[in-house]
């Protein structure tokens, strides 16, 4: 009788612990923000591109004499959602222009990643307001803009990564361990200013997103279970034949009844699968290719270009930051040691700037005013290496002045602009001499013309550089797909 009794309690006791651990696990698990910040990027731009489109005609939608005016929508908004509110409603006219200025501004900083915890939550507010005040021009992609972007405001961790806060963090972090720390390549080598460390503000945000894509796939393609058009494969052959929406006239596919047939099977088996597979990781990457086939299909069937983009944005919260990020620096990305003198205020403030625009790493900092003589290129001395920024590449090649600082700024994402900028023939002396004016650097020379035999590193190597002078470190799994 007593194990009658004890074996259901511990079983119920074990089923609910595991159900515990099973949720902290699913929820609460430091998570990469990459992803997180991408999909902060493309909410902003299709917020901002919004915003944009909605400014050529104002004050039809948004005035006071437009399409709806205020009291109309506050009356609908009563009836339909008596808590809803917008902004728009009380500006006057003669201020509407100015306040749209300033929402293009918000939005523009969101998408940038400057002030996230604050602009975040005012660009859900504006796209919140936007949606509630013309509700004639209420569409999906409205709805998912604004709970995307009310996810990505919820726990202040979309500015993590791929953000103006996460480089000016980084900048000020090399500051701060330069004053306070040990001076040289200690302070600027720091690893915390590598790849964005996981957090759990970040891991509730994307999965809070995946959770309602999860669910509006889900429901959509138990939905259309209950017409028959979906059952006997006519419903693409009846929307491809309405022209209200389409954007190219397909009609000709009808002479195809049979693959017409298959795609609208595939796509209700794709939408009630998705649930379900997509936490497989095996199964993950074509997932989500096959949802962005299907919503091109959309697109080109019935025109719904910003919700499919909208939808497509929200599936990268199932991508690997690791993946995320080897698609900007290579799986093997270019790798070297940055030479410069520390003495200097320009070229420290310099090196700081390319160690916090560095994605992954890839570049070691020697300060020469610090270093170890061994720790300089072979045939370099001293007075060289303090004469200007010297890059040491991998395969022992050295560039100094300001072609080195174009090559490394082609080597990072948030400097790339300036390195194609200095590739153009007519702009490139302009940028040599405008780094070289502003960094306080001398002439770009070559201590080692054509010599690629060497490593570039003379007398003992340091602990995270091989035998070929390139820098290692711990690699991280590349998989497509996040493991979560």
């Amino acid at each position: 009788m007593r194990r009658l009794l004890s074996e259901p309690a511990r079983y119920l006791q074990d089923l609910g612990l595991g159900a515990l651990h099973a949720w902290r696990a699913f929820f609460f698990t430091p998570a990469d923000p990459t992803p997180l910040g991408l999909v902060r990027v493309c909410v902003g731009v299709l917020l901002f591109w919004n915003l944009a489109v909605l400014g050529l005609d104002l004050h039809d939608y948004l005035g006071s004499e437009g399409w709806i005016g205020p009291e109309a929508v506050r009356q609908f908004l009563a009836e339909q959602s008596p808590w809803a509110w917008s902004f728009w409603l009380w500006i006057p006219d003669r201020w509407l222009h100015l306040a749209w200025a300033g929402c293009l501004l918000v939005t523009a900083l969101f998408t940038l990643g400057l002030g996230t915890r604050v602009t975040a939550v005012l660009a859900w507010a504006i796209a919140v307001s936007t949606v509630r005040r013309a509700p004639v021009a209420l569409f999906g992609f409205d709805h998912m803009v604004s709970t995307w972007a009310f996810y990505l405001a919820a726990f202040g961790a979309s500015g993590q990564s791929v953000s103006l806060d996460r480089f000016l963090f980084r900048f000020r972090a090399l500051a701060w361990r330069g004053l306070e720390g040990a001076p040289g390549r200690l302070a600027l080598d720091d690893p915390q200013t590598g790849i964005p460390a996981p957090t759990v503000s970040a891991n509730l945000s994307l999965r809070l997103i995946q959770l309602h894509l999860v669910l509006i796939y889900g429901s959509a393609g138990l939905s259309k279970l209950m017409g028959p058009e979906w059952w006997n494969g006519t419903a693409l052959e009846m929307i491809m034949l309405t022209p209200e929406f389409r954007r190219f006239d397909l009609a000709w596919l009808a002479a195809y009844p049979s693959l017409l047939s298959l795609a609208t099977h595939a796509g209700v088996l794709l939408e009630i699968s998705f649930p379900v597979l997509v936490w497989t990781n095996k199964l993950r990457p074509l997932l989500l290719v096959s949802v962005a086939l299907m919503h091109l299909g959309i697109d080109l069937c019935m025109g719904l270009t910003e919700f499919g983009l909208a939808m497509v944005a929200a599936t990268l919260a199932f991508a690997s930051g690791p993946w995320l990020r080897s698609l900007v620096t290579g799986i093997e990305p270019s790798t070297g040691h940055l030479l410069f003198d520390g003495r200097s205020p320009r070229r420290r403030t310099l090196a700081r700037l390319i160690l916090a625009a560095d994605p992954d790493r890839f570049l070691r900092a020697i300060d020469t005013s610090t270093a170890d003589v061994s720790e300089l290129p072979r045939g370099l001395t001293p007075a060289q290496a303090h004469d200007s920024l010297i890059l040491v590449r991998a395969d022992g090649r050295t560039t100094s002045g300001p072609d080195a600082v174009l090559i490394v700024a082609r080597w990072s994402p948030l400097l790339w602009p300036v390195g194609v900028l200095g590739g153009l023939p007519g702009a490139r002396s302009l940028c040599r001499r405008a780094i070289r004016w502003c960094c306080d650097l001398g002439d770009s020379t070559q201590p080692h013309p054509g010599d690629r035999s060497r490593t570039g590193l003379g007398g003992a190597l340091p602990a995270d550089v091989d035998a070929r002078g390139v820098k290692t470190r711990p690699l991280e799994p590349t998989t497509v797909m996040s493991t979560r």
